[in-house]
């Protein structure tokens, strides 16, 4: 977060300017500490929870860091992506676009046992016949994990935990990137029977799972997952 100082900033107490803890994208914890990079505006640092550090122009750490499990990252780089704006070249003078923001989207690694669910997309889909983790697209104001179980219950009707990230995989979805954060989750009741995305759902032992032919942005994830990464739920 950047807060610049202006003539007609609005009050440091104005909606404007409300804090959000928010949660770690990493293991779901609420202890969220904010580096604030830049100047404040008048009455901001003073009336700043105390969760709130305050970095000045010099902060060159991520501006977010979680005190349970030691995490940092960059608020922007998490979450549904904001379109940028375009700037004005100041040599040129020209107004230059941004690149399109990404597309944000999550997945599941569901385990049952020593068996990780494995869904293939269906015909008329992208990525038709290609497996993946099932999952789909971070809306705004969702955290990753609250996106998470909305498209779990959207796409397979099932309840669930997510557990911690696993990691992030990475590919083109048209004229944009696309991001993938896969983590842990296993389910709260039987299913899942049907997917509305998928042609086939398999309980697949981890040892075949490299014997399918994955979704690009799946690929790192899957990897991580073939060298051992193991299942973590909650903060300990």
């Amino acid at each position: 977060m950047i807060l610049e100082p202006s003539d007609d900033a609005p009050p440091a107490d104005s909606p404007e300017h409300r804090w959000e803890r928010g949660t770690c994208p990493r293991c779901g914890g609420g202890q969220v500490r904010h580096r604030v990079i830049g100047m404040p505006v008048a009455g901001a640092m003073e009336s700043s929870p105390s969760w709130v550090v305050w970095a000045g122009c010099t902060g060159f750490d991520p501006d977010r860091e979680c005190h349970d499990c030691e995490h940092s990252w960059w608020a922007a780089d998490v979450g549904f992506a904001e379109e940028p704006e375009a700037w004005t070249d100041g040599l040129t003078g020209e107004e230059e676009p941004e690149d399109p923001a990404p597309l944000r989207v999550v997945g599941a690694v569901i385990v049952r046992g020593d068996r990780i669910l494995a869904a293939r997309r269906r015909p008329g889909k992208s990525a038709a016949g290609r497996w993946e983790f099932p999952g789909g697209k971070i809306e705004p104001g969702e955290s990753p994990q609250q996106a998470l179980l909305r498209e779990l219950r959207e796409e397979l009707g099932v309840e669930a935990t997510v557990g911690w990230l696993i990691g992030r995989g990475e590919a083109d979805a048209g004229d944009r990137d696309l991001h993938l954060d896969c983590y842990w989750v296993r389910l709260d009741d039987e299913g899942p029977l049907a997917s509305t995305d998928h042609d086939q759902l398999e309980w697949v032992p981890r040892e075949e799972l490299a014997r399918r032919d994955w979704a690009d942005a799946d690929v790192p994830v899957l990897a991580r997952i073939l060298d051992g990464a193991e299942p973590r739920f909650g903060r300990g």
